[in-house]
């Protein structure tokens, strides 16, 4: 072969290369495919999520503020790049709040791996107690992230979202400072959260389809008792997470109010030694009844911490329209220290005897069950048959705090109180979590001791014997 003709091949096999690669970049922007060898397939997109980016018809855009290096921001980006690839109409970027704080002031941002999702008339943010929760393996935790950002797109297409009021005016703790952690999980599934000071407004809004109080350590006033009671009465519902307060305040109006769902408050702060959090007597781990409230409870195998909690019983007389059913219980152990004034919690024969309810649910009674009374302390019947929702009493507030909403199935249990009272039908709960978890080998005892025999004793006692067989050799010579 003459130089001229080798110049033409070789010109004629790079031209040919590069048309090659041009070919394989081009195919590979139309056509995006990644393997994820994550054993629950943590970085594929659901069916029902790509139905949902399927549908929109509207431009999406995914704002993630992020932390460089961290592990929940690697799981974050490997999952928005999945979006960002499914739908031309999905635009995801990724902030660092420290490099570009102007951004993340714009958007309030108060924590990392805080996600926002824009449409073009509204935004929701996910906050990064929606992308995690505690799984039934104490090593791991499930990554709940599709779930929650296929949430929010679905509730940018929502034009009347569920309105959420705190009450304050009488000692509760604030959805801004106290409760902010909680309040932006709220916000990031979909709920409008505001304060109601009831004392001041002097009335309920029209858009109210929730009320919690949380934590009242003053009476209602007999106007604002007359005010929640025709608010119930007309269909509304109500969360109350009560504590323990002071001995010398009184709480008749709040008793009064609660005693018309059937609940009766226990002047008291309930002592679990049997089951409690680390040994703390004064935080108790109560067990979980079967209830809707309490059925992610169930189905994730998790418990609840409730420190500084008051106890609750059903009233001797429900009412003949309401159902009232028990959702959290102590131990037979347990007691209720009702003199809250000493230093140190003993049982005594004023103190309230174990088992003790901590949370009841309150529902209107089904037509078909009006002439048979429901036993109030434990299901008795299946969810099917437990009528329209009205309330859940809650003898704990604690379990809410900046400490307390992380362990266990705290949040879990308060979710599913609200997602029961609104009847919320959530279809990115049909996402199944993701969790990697670690992989674990149970050894016995003969199989330890052969493990420790062939990494301790053998190795090392072959090389004292090679040695010594080469001692004796050299000796010998």
């Amino acid at each position: 072969m003459n130089k001229i003709s080798k110049k033409v091949y070789y010109t004629f096999i790079t031209i040919f290369l590069v048309i090659v690669l041009i070919a394989v970049n081009l195919i590979c922007a139309q056509y995006h495919y990644r393997w994820d060898l994550t054993k629950s397939h943590r970085f594929t997109l659901s069916s029902k999520t790509k139905e949902v980016i399927s549908q929109l018809d509207e431009s999406i855009k995914i704002t993630a503020f992020i932390a460089e290096g961290s592990s929940i921001s690697t799981d974050i980006k490997n999952l928005l790049k999945e979006y960002d690839f499914a739908s031309d109409k999905i635009e995801v970027k990724f902030i660092d709040p420290e490099k570009e704080p102007a951004i993340a002031k714009k958007y309030n941002i108060q924590d990392y791996n805080t996600i926002i999702v824009e449409g073009t008339k509204h935004q929701q943010t996910i906050s990064p107690y929606n992308l995690y929760s505690p799984s039934a393996n104490q090593y791991s935790m499930n990554f709940n992230g599709e779930q929650a950002i296929t949430r929010a797109i679905l509730n940018l297409k929502q034009q009347n979202q569920a309105v959420i009021y705190f009450l304050s005016g009488h000692g509760e703790l604030s959805s801004i400072s106290d409760l902010d952690s909680f309040n932006s999980f709220l916000q990031g599934e979909g709920y409008t959260t505001r304060q109601l000071d009831l004392p001041v407004v002097g009335k309920i809004p029209e858009d109210a389809d929730l009320l919690i109080s949380a934590g009242p350590q003053k009476d209602l006033m007999p106007n604002e008792k007359a005010l929640l009671e025709k608010y119930i009465q007309s269909g509304g519902k109500i969360l109350i997470f009560l504590t323990p307060t002071d001995p010398k305040v009184s709480l008749g109006g709040w008793k009064e109010l609660i005693a018309g769902l059937g609940v009766e408050i226990h002047d008291d702060i309930v002592t679990d030694p049997q089951r409690s959090f680390y040994s703390d007597p004064l935080s108790p781990v109560p067990m979980v009844e079967r209830h809707e409230v309490t059925q992610a409870l169930l189905d994730k195998k998790l418990s609840v911490v409730f420190p500084y909690a008051r106890s609750l019983a059903p009233l001797e007389k429900i009412p003949e329209n309401l159902q009232v059913k028990s959702l959290l219980v102590t131990s037979d152990q347990a007691f209720g220290e009702t003199d809250l004034e000493q230093s140190q919690v003993s049982l005594d024969e004023k103190d309230v005897s174990g088992p003790l309810h901590l949370a009841y649910a309150v529902s209107k009674k089904p037509a078909s069950k009006n002439e048979s009374p429901v036993e109030p302390n434990t299901i008795t019947a299946p969810d099917s048959e437990i009528g329209e929702p009205i309330a859940v009493i809650v003898g704990d507030v604690a379990f809410l705090g900046a400490k307390s909403i992380g362990l266990a199935g705290n949040l879990d249990f308060a979710a599913g109180s609200i997602n029961w009272l609104l009847q919320v039908s959530d279809d990115a709960l049909s996402i199944p979590s993701k969790n990697d978890e670690p992989p674990f080998v149970n050894l016995t005892g003969d199989t330890m001791n052969r493990i420790f025999y062939a990494a301790v004793i053998i190795p090392p006692g072959c090389i004292l014997a090679i040695g010594f067989v080469i001692w004796l050799k050299r000796k010998n010579l």
